[in-house]
């Protein structure tokens, strides 16, 4: 049975489910921070983390952020085994719902390569900002 919890809080272990399924899927990377004090950080200004759990075991998660005008969706990801299984789509849609209980527009980034979540997110509306590039500077 798939257990879906939204969490404002998280724990150590909480933390190292969520970053095993990024890690898994690819998303997780030590170069970007995401580390359990840089979630903690995010949850204590009105972020969410929503891990789903099948029979206990994590299958999937995604981590929210907010900056009062925009819901950033991080991070979503679903055990490799359990994808195209409409897993995904119930988070993105628990994150829009969020979004929408906050009124504010929801934004993510997503890998050029891969076309299955590309499908999902457009499928409910997000479309791709013309003329932009994602840029970072991490070393700060």
């Amino acid at each position: 049975m798939i257990k879906l919890s939204v969490l404002s809080e998280i724990t150590q272990e909480q933390f190292t489910e969520a970053a095993e399924l990024w890690n898994l899927t690819g998303v997780g990377n030590p170069a970007r921070g995401d580390t359990l004090e840089a979630v903690q950080k995010t949850l204590a200004h009105g972020g969410r983390m929503l891990l789903l759990y099948d029979d206990g075991l994590p299958v999937g998660t995604v981590w929210l952020s907010h900056d009062q005008r925009r819901l950033y969706i991080h991070h979503m990801a679903v055990r490799p085994e359990r994808q195209h299984q409409g897993l995904g789509r119930r988070l993105l849609k628990q994150a829009l719902a969020y979004a929408s209980e906050l009124q504010l527009q929801a934004k993510l980034e997503v890998h050029t390569d891969n076309p299955a979540a590309l499908e999902l997110y457009k499928s409910e509306g997000f479309q791709t900002l013309e003329g932009y590039l994602a840029m970072i500077k991490r070393e700060i």
